[in-house]
């Protein structure tokens, strides 16, 4: 084949009078130019809104024929299932964009029905062979391609292979880390949070949020003993297994949320004492009281209401010559819950208030 380095134009500059100057010349060789790439680029749009209606109706066709065939499917009694399913399938299953139609109708209906019926779409799932096509899809480069099959697969509780899954955990996309926690969490029996031993991102709020729902409304075995992941390397699993504790009044693992206090993660101390606080184990506020001046500014803030939960105005005192002249938010705070435990004293701890930062001044 041969390759063309350079653009003869001189059959075009041949139709120009001799004398017409080089850059009249120049400006209509330009504009021939611009006008040959305005016309291709329309030509192109043009060609591109065809080819997509042309795919929005056939996806609208193939979206008719399944509502009607899984319409006959799970309320006609006389209708065939072997016979016409499987002539569905080698007449409309046979190409990607037919499959996915395919995949999002059921889904589509499983979404809407409940008990034998969904277990009927289960089984159509399977017999048109559609878990075959969201496990190949699970090695696209697409993300999106990932996430749409871990989220299939999980609707419909195909069991996968999890070392084909434990990738995806940590996926640089967060929609496909979502499902495939979701994924763990959907199939498991007795271990939801599996999938915890095996992440190696830090676990953002929207995961810790969304991992929640899912143990609330898509797990249904016992409740896992979050205790076993306040060990961790990563210190937002931690975060969050201490969080759960309090959440789901797990009362048996205080025990092992003490030793937490002296984390060297800031964080994880905060949402140790909240933790606690919350299980209402009132025999911490010595510790914290003990610990009070070695901590940071916020975890003495959460210490601060720790004390305004579990402890008493005699807890309080003891903390005001722990306090520094210089930490001002803290006596905003400390003077706040003074208030709070005795509101018949509010004007002369106002006024104590006002001495000491003038004081300071």
């Amino acid at each position: 084949m041969a390759v063309i380095y350079s653009i003869d134009f001189d059959w075009l500059l041949g139709f120009f009078p001799d004398d017409l100057p080089f850059v009249i010349e120049a400006n209509i060789v330009m504009t021939f130019i611009f006008f040959v790439f305005a016309v291709f680029f329309v030509g192109f749009i043009i060609l591109l809104r065809i080819f997509k209606n042309f795919r929005n109706k056939k996806k609208e066709e193939q979206r008719l024929l399944l509502e009607d065939i899984l319409n006959a499917y799970l309320f006609d009694e006389e209708f065939d299932k072997e016979r016409e399913l499987q002539k569905f399938k080698d007449e409309h299953l046979n190409k990607p964009l037919e499959i996915k139609i395919a995949i999002k109708e059921i889904l589509l209906f499983h979404s809407n029905i409940k008990g034998e019926s969904a277990t009927q779409l289960r089984e159509l799932f399977l017999q048109w062979e559609l878990d075959e096509f969201c496990k190949k899809q699970l090695a696209n480069s697409a993300w999106y391609s990932k996430s749409r099959a871990l989220f299939s697969l999980s609707e419909m509780l195909i069991k996968v292979e999890l070392e084909n899954i434990k990738p995806l955990l940590n996926h640089k996309q967060d929609e496909v880390r979502q499902q495939a926690q979701l994924y763990f969490i959907k199939l498991a029996e007795d271990n939801p949070l599996e999938f915890l031993d095996h992440i190696d991102k830090p676990l953002t709020l929207w995961e810790e949020i969304f991992i929640e729902d899912a143990l609330k409304n898509e797990y249904h075995g016992p409740m896992p003993d979050y205790s076993n992941w306040l060990h961790s390397v990563q210190n937002s699993v931690v975060d969050f297994a201490i969080r759960m504790i309090a959440k789901f009044n797990q009362f048996e693992n205080i025990s092992e949320l003490l030793p937490l206090l002296e984390h060297s993660c800031e964080q994880v101390r905060r949402e140790t004492i909240r933790s606690l606080c919350a299980l209402e184990h009132y025999e911490v506020i010595d510790t914290l009281i003990s610990q009070f001046e070695e901590e940071t500014n916020l975890v003495k803030k959460t210490i601060l209401d720790a004390i305004e939960h579990l402890g008493s105005y005699n807890d309080l005192m003891m903390l005001k010559d722990k306090i520094q002249d210089n930490e001002w938010d803290l006596k905003i705070k400390y003077y706040g819950i003074a208030q709070y435990f005795l509101p018949e004293k509010k004007q002369s701890i106002y006024i104590q208030y006002e001495k000491e930062k003038a004081l300071l001044l």
